[in-house]
């Protein structure tokens, strides 16, 4: 079959049987489908020459039987629109991969302890497609995000960048906003104007590690033996108030430590929370504390938008929740696959000053072989594993793009202690010109300026 057909019956099937499933789930996600198709489509249609097309050229997957006039798509015969397919490559390669069955145990497990958790790729996808229908896309709209300082978040903020474009992040130790309303509109002042409208789409995520073996606050990190730990400023703030008590972080805003500014306002944010919930901190388990910030910096959040955002010109949309990493237990085991979620939280969108809720649950999931096609396009080559499970697809992260986007590479200085060949140009002596200078702790407040 020519090529350019071929990829329009494609296509067209994709639509076809997105569009069915999107009319029997409810009316309005049919508007928002229609909204989001143009982007997932070229996507779909970029990955053409990719293995998961190049596979169904071959023969790998279901095709329209075309009609007695040869044409695929005949709007002049009536006919059945059956499909056929060729034995020996009936099965898409997902559904036979031996990692694929243990995903949706993985995603029960994530569950147990965040009940609205979403593959990550899964979330991003119901997000564009949901926010198409009220206007934002990624050529229109800037996306602000607010993780963990932890370079294991970049993994979403990725996701994130693949659809919207790249962030302005106020990153902060444990997700702690502490960019103030300067720092927000800074960001704002950057989004894209279409239409005399701004518009916004803020992402905001305290994040935790839940294992393979499905072990709280467990997680690999490449290179570095033994177990880490994530989020490591929410488990030393969580020992901190469990041994200290809360009175002692309950401080009045504008007070911190020099030395620890982020993890000092984090604990005092966290310590008023938990006061203001009437919760002990002796109580509480590190998913519940990582729920307690998660808590705090979305209401943070929606106080420093009522601060920055003028609804008179822009529009904006909100996402909250937890970033869950569910990592193998060892990086080095290629058998077990990583995976990462969100726990979903708030999700809203303001457009002319009016807030609709939105309701992720009921965005249809794509099909495995769109969700693979779209998380490739954050991610290296190379086929991960997929599964579905109760209306949520489960995506690997190719373990390839973790370690070199976590800098998992080795070079021979590192493995044999090998000095590196621009060794001797190095300075190992310089004269200091800030000698002297006052310290960030530095209790002086008088100075001699020089004449």
């Amino acid at each position: 079959m020519p090529r350019t057909p071929f990829f329009r019956a494609l296509l067209s099937q994709i639509t076809s049987a997105l569009e069915a499933n999107l009319k029997a789930a409810e009316p309005a996600a049919e508007h928002l489908w229609a909204s989001a198709r143009p982007r997932m489509m070229s996507t779909i249609a970029r990955a053409e020459g990719g293995s998961a097309l190049r596979n169904a050229t071959r023969g790998g997957m279901s095709v329209l039987q075309p009609c007695t006039c040869s044409k695929v798509l005949c709007p002049g015969h009536a006919r059945p629109m059956s499909t056929a397919s060729q034995a020996p490559h009936a099965q898409p390669e997902w559904a036979t991969d031996d990692k694929a069955p243990g995903l949706a145990d993985r995603l029960t497990e994530v569950t147990k302890h965040f009940p609205t958790a979403l593959s990550v790729d899964d979330f991003i996808a119901r997000v564009e497609v949901a926010l198409a229908g009220y206007g934002f896309t990624g050529d229109n709209a800037i996306a602000m995000s607010n993780l963990c300082r932890d370079e294991s978040c970049l993994i979403l903020e990725d996701k994130i960048e693949s659809a919207f474009g790249s962030c302005f992040s106020t990153h902060g130790l444990g997700g702690v906003l502490t960019c103030g309303v300067i720092g927000m509109k800074a960001g704002l002042s950057h989004s894209p104007v279409v239409g005399g409208k701004e518009r916004y789409v803020f992402f905001s995520f305290p994040h935790i590690a839940i294992d393979s073996d499905g072990k709280v606050g467990a997680v690999s990190r490449p290179n570095r033996p033994g177990s880490s730990a994530a989020c490591g400023a929410l488990i030393a703030a969580l020992g901190d108030l469990k041994r200290e008590g809360l009175e002692a972080h309950v401080k009045a805003p504008g007070v911190h430590d020099p030395l620890e500014p982020e993890y000092s306002i984090l604990k005092q944010r966290i310590a008023r929370r938990l006061a203001h919930e009437k919760l002990n901190p002796l109580d509480l388990s590190l998913v519940d504390i990582t729920k307690a910030a998660e808590r705090v910096i979305s209401t943070d959040l929606e106080y420093l938008i009522s601060k920055a955002v003028d609804t008179s010109r822009a529009n904006y949309a909100v996402f909250t929740g937890v970033q869950i990493h569910n990592w193998a237990a060892d990086l080095n085991n290629t058998d077990v696959a990583s995976l990462e979620f969100v726990g979903v939280g708030k999700s809203y969108v303001v457009v002319d000053g009016a807030k609709v809720h939105l309701d992720l649950g009921k965005v249809p999931a794509l099909s495995p072989r769109q969700m693979q096609i779209l998380a490739s396009a954050s991610s290296s080559d190379g086929k991960s594993a997929t599964a579905a499970s109760t209306g949520k697809l489960v995506q690997e992260i190719p373990r390839e793009y973790l370690l070199k986007r976590l800098g998992g590479a080795m070079s021979r200085s590192h493995q044999d202690g090998t000095a590196p060949a621009w060794g001797s140009f190095v300075r190992t002596e310089v004269v200091d010109g800030n000698a002297g200078a006052p310290q960030m702790d530095d209790a002086n407040t008088s100075f001699v300026w020089p004449k």
